[in-house]
């Protein structure tokens, strides 16, 4: 009876240790040249480079070359990016779907963003249009 109950201790130890192992290898981290690494959000990664951001993929390759002053992180194939003061949207391929140009933009809710621009506020949908 003592032996079956090493038996399992031990093989729970074993289990343990392996997933232990196992998630640590396969954690993302970021080429040491960058100054920081955010999480991967629809399969990027913000990373700081000089005080500027840009985002890499899983493998390390650069998607959007470190050229904004703030980024925030992917959602729903869209990052908030700011140039300056003004912030835009980016796709996951790097193009601006939306130059800088607001003040702020919030986060997108069925379909839609809150957008403000010199005292205005108003909605834009994913591709930067005016909506109601």
């Amino acid at each position: 009876m003592k032996s079956y109950r090493n038996f399992f201790y031990l093989f729970f130890l074993f289990l343990f240790c392996s997933t232990i192992g196992f998630a640590q290898k396969t954690k993302n981290k970021a080429p040491s040249k960058y100054e920081f690494q955010g999480p991967f959000c629809d399969g990027l990664a913000k990373v700081r480079l000089n005080k500027k951001w840009g985002f890499i993929d899983s493998t390390g390759g650069v998607v959007v070359s470190p050229k904004y002053n703030e980024v925030g992180n992917f959602s729903d194939g869209l990052a908030r990016v700011r140039k300056g003061q003004k912030w835009g949207l980016i796709d996951t391929s790097g193009k601006e779907i939306i130059r800088p140009m607001f003040d702020w933009i919030y986060d997108f809710e069925n379909g839609k963003a809150k957008v403000k621009s010199d005292g205005a506020e108003g909605y834009i949908d994913r591709y930067g249009n005016l909506v109601k």
